[in-house]
């Protein structure tokens, strides 16, 4: 039977209609965002940024396997305690900062266990690849659930600065200050992953105490896969298991027609 020409004109334009719009879905559909929550956003408002110290986290490369991950921060201070020159802080007082990590490079020239920089010594990037706890998530078994898996992991530090005892050698009159530390995203894209950034603490205080308080900061980063993966995913699978279906529909056929297989269903089974 022969379609007509209005019939196969049908045929075309819901063909490239269906093709466009599947185009534009897979466009327009979440490829990664990266966030602070709402309410560490309306926390750190809170505090004016030159009563702050910001800290930009760069996520670099997630492994699932090893739930690690690899990341880069940068750490801000207010004008008072230095400069910006070029991608690095020049900073005016003695400043340190402990981090914690399975692995971290403060980029420093000492052999410290945490990072030293003196009066105008340069503030750079920070290296550092974190192991994942899973504590800021519900459920710390949701890393076998794939695609549906998410992970979490805990930036916990201090940063200070010397700001009194400068003039003399003795460490005991020292007097160090902190700030409260607002930890923020600095990523553009994490293949195949999206990051919420939350603040917390470590459950002797609320959250809003332990930021203002400025004496440790601590964000958990929860990752989880992008909704343009589980898309992928879902049309793989539906692909996979339309082929099974058909090859089962054509063994079907076979068996109740009592025919053999034919060279052309083989075929169009295949395709």
């Amino acid at each position: 039977m022969h379609l007509g020409l209005s019939k196969k004109s049908l045929f075309w334009i819901i063909a490239v209609t269906v093709f466009i719009g599947f185009v534009t879905f897979l466009n327009v559909i979440d490829s990664g965002t990266y966030e602070l929550d709402a309410k560490s956003q309306k926390l750190q408002d809170k505090v004016d940024i030159e009563k702050r110290i910001n800290v930009d986290v760069q996520l670099i490369e997630f492994d699932p396997a090893s739930q690690t991950l690899k990341a880069r921060i940068w750490i801000t201070p207010p004008e008072k305690y230095g400069y910006a020159e070029g991608p690095s802080f020049q900073v005016l007082y003695a400043t340190r900062a402990s981090i914690k990590a399975a692995q971290i490079d403060y980029n420093t020239n000492n052999d410290l266990s945490f990072g030293y920089w003196g009066v105008l010594d340069d503030l750079r990037s920070i290296n550092l690849e974190l192991n994942a706890d899973n504590f800021g998530i519900d459920n710390r078994a949701n890393d076998k659930w794939f695609p549906f898996d998410r992970y979490s992991l805990s930036l916990v530090g201090s940063i200070d600065f010397r700001v009194g005892g400068m003039d003399t050698e003795d460490e005991a009159d020292d007097v160090w200050e902190s700030l409260p530390v607002a930890v923020q995203n600095y990523t553009e894209s994490l293949s195949g992953w999206s990051a919420e950034f939350n603040m917390s603490s470590n459950g002797a205080k609320s959250v809003e105490s332990f930021y203002l308080d400025g004496t440790y900061f601590y964000s958990n980063i929860i990752l989880e896969r992008t909704s343009l993966n589980k898309a992928l995913l879902f049309l793989l699978g539906l692909i996979f298991l339309g082929g099974g279906f058909s090859m089962l529909i054509l063994f079907r056929s076979i068996l109740m027609s009592h025919r053999p297989p034919t060279l052309s269903g083989l075929i169009w089974a295949g395709s």
